[in-house]
């Protein structure tokens, strides 16, 4: 890994036998944005319990950098790494993405420690298929429920299912122009039951 490179994430791993007790007091007092994942049990034989904390920088910096960033007294000071997939490394703090590793019980802010405005991005990239699927799935929502308005579906999304809701969301144009349509198309049926 070529020095001068630079990144903006970074992460690494605490251990509580190894870590003053009050480690996280540290990293809030330094000031800098750092999300932490609840307790992971080790994963063999020869690991152990630890935390994951993935550190966002404001630029792009190198990873020596970021190494006198992190306050001395944390002890993976001398092992941190970069994070080439920010949204993947963040969704992996609570395993999301890897059902056969242990699953955590409980909303994401209980489970993700958040420290200093941290821009925690839980969103997951989908493949074209998904991407199609998940338009198939809205218009027949639409359908299903008779929708003309956009705050109709995104009312309806946000309560049915984050990732329909996040594509709506980001889909405005698509979504309003398809209701649009359907409301000029049919402006009797806005009121038929």
């Amino acid at each position: 890994m070529a020095t001068s490179q630079k990144w903006r994430y970074f992460c690494f791993v605490v251990y509580p036998e190894s870590a003053p007790e009050n480690w996280r007091q540290i990293l809030k007092e330094s000031h800098l944005p750092f999300a932490i994942s609840p307790l992971h049990s080790p994963d063999d034989e020869n690991s152990k319990p630890h935390y994951h904390v993935v550190y966002k920088h404001g630029n792009p910096i190198t990873l020596d950098c970021a190494k006198e960033c992190i306050p001395e007294s944390i002890p993976a000071n001398g092992y941190i790494e970069p994070v080439r997939n920010p949204r993947g490394y963040q969704r992996y703090l609570i395993h999301l993405d890897d059902l056969e590793k242990e699953q955590f019980q409980g909303s994401v802010k209980e489970l993700i420690d958040v420290i200093n405005g941290f821009p925690l991005d839980l969103t997951r990239d989908f493949s074209q298929a998904e991407r199609a699927e998940q338009r198939r799935k809205i218009h027949g929502v639409i359908r299903e429920f008779n929708m003309f308005e956009y705050s109709e579906l995104l009312d309806f999304l946000i309560e049915y299912d984050n990732d329909l809701y996040d594509y709506a969301c980001n889909h405005t144009i698509l979504f309003n122009t398809y209701l649009t349509s359907r409301r000029n198309a049919n402006p009797k049926g806005i009121n038929e039951d």
